[in-house]
């Protein structure tokens, strides 16, 4: 038996799937219960997870994780969703399992896995490679091959209650007799030995219910889940919304940067010249405006001339300087600091690092709501992570969908729609324009190499003010909650 994993990963991805074949084995369980499985070595855990489920009978009613050791010396735990939600102990290390492959755990004849089901029953199956087969991959990425021993009910009572539930139901085990008795005692005389809720071992169900899974359809699974999608997918309550942010992070990475590192020097170009222009920093006026000779600086430099603005050398008059200045600020490149306007730390940071600089507003946004608990800051993130995977069609009705799932209503009740996601991510749909995130303004940036200008005169798209989460009459509540 190999030792246990240290917490981590042991293995690298394999770069061509393989099957392994293993025995999954019920531990404690008398006579043994057992699968041999043939499984895909890409598949990720939450997906083993459910073929475990389909081999043994259960119903998913309960939490499970995987660990890379046995009860009594668990090792490295990788627990579901529910459980990484429900964890009481500040100092349980559990790494969630959305973005684990099968092969970065089990990869040579001789390992195993672990893996635990109810707490209260407290299930343990064994999980060993006996073969890796590579070139190929099984068929409906999962198939049975051979396996004995009626499955447990759920909710039996674990796996002592489960052998007298063996003995009452087989009229030719020794221990038959004091079973029944037992079971009487416990639930009553007139419990029937069939209705004892085994589940009997039929391979033809079980492959059948392995096809019905559709494994070869999921999406691959992530490399890393970024931070901002891992804390929607803590807030998750439903298994259809988890499976849709778990596709999702397959494609995108919120954490990373928005283009290629080449687009970059064109893209930020506007906010090199504001950084540059302001300096160490510049006096404003007394309405709070940047001072005329700084403005057509910026106006003359960065070629925003439009015969409906005139003169550029008024921030109130030229509005693209005005957006830009404000856009910098909400992306904490500038400050306002005793009258004058002057570059935050990070900002002189990035001044001459464009790389840096185009890679900054990834962390930044989003910048509508506080935190994770806001309709405004969700909203944001999913949008990040539709662009960040190339699914823009649509993306106010997949983020409606989405905030819904999360527990997200309008006032009455009733679903998210794309109205009010409208409102939730037009401080973030600004910024990304300025920044010339969306397809269409880069291959206009191609050509011009500034950002969009709004059509003067008109204000730029505020959020609903009162969409919040808890403390203010909200438009939107979470999970029917309405703060008084």
């Amino acid at each position: 038996m190999s030792a246990p994993m240290a917490p981590g990963r042991r293995h690298p991805r394999r770069d061509t799937p393989a099957t392994l074949q293993l025995r999954v084995q019920l531990d404690g369980a008398f006579p043994p219960v057992w699968r041999r499985v043939e499984v895909a070595s890409d598949l990720g855990l939450n997906d083993l997870h459910e073929v475990l489920q389909v081999l043994f009978g259960w119903e998913d009613y309960h939490l499970h994780r995987f660990t890379t050791g046995p009860e009594r010396e668990p090792g490295a735990v990788f627990a579901c969703t529910a459980d990484l939600v429900e964890a009481f102990d500040d100092e349980d290390a559990s790494m969630p399992t959305w973005d684990v492959r099968v092969d970065e755990l089990l990869a040579e004849p001789g390992e195993r896995l672990h893996y635990q089901y109810d707490d209260g029953d407290n299930w343990w199956l064994s999980l060993e490679v006996e073969e890796v087969v590579d070139g190929r991959v099984p068929p409906a990425r999962a198939t049975l091959l051979e396996g004995g021993g009626a499955g447990p009910p759920e909710d039996c009572g674990g796996v002592h209650t489960y052998r007298m539930i063996v003995a009452a139901s087989d009229p030719t085990h020794p221990d038959h007799a004091r079973a029944l008795a037992d079971v009487a005692e416990l639930w009553g005389d007139e419990v029937a030995q069939h209705d004892l809720g085994l589940v009997p071992f039929d391979p033809a169900s079980v492959e059948e219910q392995l096809q019905a899974l559709d494994l070869a359809r999921r999406p691959p699974v992530p490399r890393r889940v970024g931070e901002k999608l891992t804390a929607l997918l803590l807030r998750v309550r439903d298994g259809d919304t988890e499976r849709a942010l778990r596709a999702l992070a397959s494609t995108a990475d919120v954490d990373e940067g928005l283009a290629e590192e080449t687009t970059a020097a064109g893209v930020v170009r506007p906010f090199t010249v504001l950084l540059d222009t302001v300096g160490d920093g510049v006096k404003l006026t007394a309405a709070g405006y940047l001072p005329p000779a700084v403005v057509q600086t910026i106006f003359d430099e960065l070629d925003m001339g439009d015969e409906r603005i005139g003169k550029g050398n008024r921030e109130d008059l030229a509005p693209p300087v005005l957006q830009l200045r404000e856009t910098a600020q909400q992306l904490k490149l500038l400050r306002k600091y005793k009258g004058r306007l002057v570059p935050t730390k990070r900002g002189r940071e990035l001044a001459g690092d464009p790389a840096g600089l185009w890679s900054h507003p990834a962390h930044a946004l989003p910048v509508g709501g506080r935190d994770v608990s806001d309709a405004q800051w969700q909203a944001g993130v999913l949008l990040l992570a539709l662009m960040a995977s190339g699914s823009t069609d649509n993306a106010e009705v997949t983020i409606a969908k989405l905030l819904t799932g999360l527990g997200w209503a309008v006032e009455g009740g009733q679903p998210i729609d794309r109205r009010v996601v409208t409102g939730l991510i037009a401080e973030d749909v600004h910024l990304l324009r300025q920044l010339g995130a969306f397809e269409r303004d880069r291959r206009r940036l191609a050509r011009h190499g500034h950002p969009r200008r709004d059509r003067p005169g008109t204000r730029r798209t505020q959020p609903a003010r009162s969409v919040t989460n808890r403390g203010v009459e909200p438009a939107v509540s979470w999970n029917g909650v309405t703060p008084p």
